[in-house]
């Protein structure tokens, strides 16, 4: 069985394909279909069921490596010979993001903004709860991503919310809402701060995005008489001093 931190860094992973590999292979992919000397930028994206132009367009399935990705959707526009800006979107059972690209080249993405939902299905796959049901969404609300592929992340501001989070087995329980909100410090030093509004739970820590890599110091520390979340989140991380469970975990993206 894979540890805590395996699977959360390859949770980490698939969200960092989803909000910037992704993004420059929409881009980018298309133009192989008129430029042959590019195509070998784009040598582990795979798009099938391609409609439309370089302008406008669309794939009904993406992968990157073996990674499925969902559909592909692209409304783009030169800024220069050599970057292009617009609008695009990766869509799938569980998640629907858009992304307002300023600027794309080869090796760079600055994005303005990524707005959209990752249902909580998609979380669940990496988060081994053995006991317990739970349901809800990640909104995001992400501003200014700049990324380079040589030096890392350099920026990201804005916040993720998890909403309508719920128990719905063994009892029904109103989570209340989990958020963490992203500072750029410096470039390539990127700080998200977890907190939460529940009746029922405390969620509080860190995510420290460095170019390349990732720590995660997470608190998740259930109210008295709430003995089921207890129950639920006994195989996330480790116990905590005091009572819940916290997460040390760290990795490269």
């Amino acid at each position: 069985m894979r540890s805590a931190g395996s699977r959360f860094g390859t949770l980490i992973k698939w969200v960092f394909v989803l909000l910037v590999i992704a993004v420059i292979a929409l881009a980018v992919t298309p133009l192989s279909l008129y430029y042959k000397h590019v195509s070998s930028q784009v040598k582990h994206i795979k798009l099938t069921g391609i409609n439309g132009s370089l302008v406008k367009g669309s794939a009904e399935e993406m992968k990157y490596m073996t990674m499925p990705l969902g559909r592909a959707e692209w409304l783009l526009y030169p800024k220069s010979h050599k970057s292009i800006g617009g609008q695009l979107k990766v869509a799938k059972d569980f998640y629907d993001l858009t992304f307002n690209v300023k600027k794309l080249e080869k090796d760079l993405l600055w994005a303005e903004s990524v707005r959209g939902y990752i249902d909580w299905q998609f979380f669940k796959q990496f988060l081994n709860l053995k006991y317990g049901q739970l349901t809800g969404y990640a909104e995001l609300n992400l501003n200014n991503i700049q990324y380079n592929q040589n030096s890392g992340l350099a920026r990201l501001d804005g916040d993720v919310t998890l909403k309508d989070f719920k128990l719905t087995q063994p009892v029904l329980k109103d989570l209340g809402l989990v958020k963490v909100v992203f500072e750029t410090q410096t470039e390539g030093m990127i700080v998200g701060q977890f907190s939460s509004d529940s009746q029922v739970i405390h969620v509080s820590g860190a995510l420290f995005l460095h170019p390349h890599r990732w720590q995660l110091n997470l608190d998740i520390i259930p109210k008295a008489g709430n003995f089921e979340l207890d129950a639920i989140f006994n195989s996330v991380g480790q116990a905590r001093r005091g009572g819940g469970r916290k997460l040390n975990l760290a990795g490269f993206y």
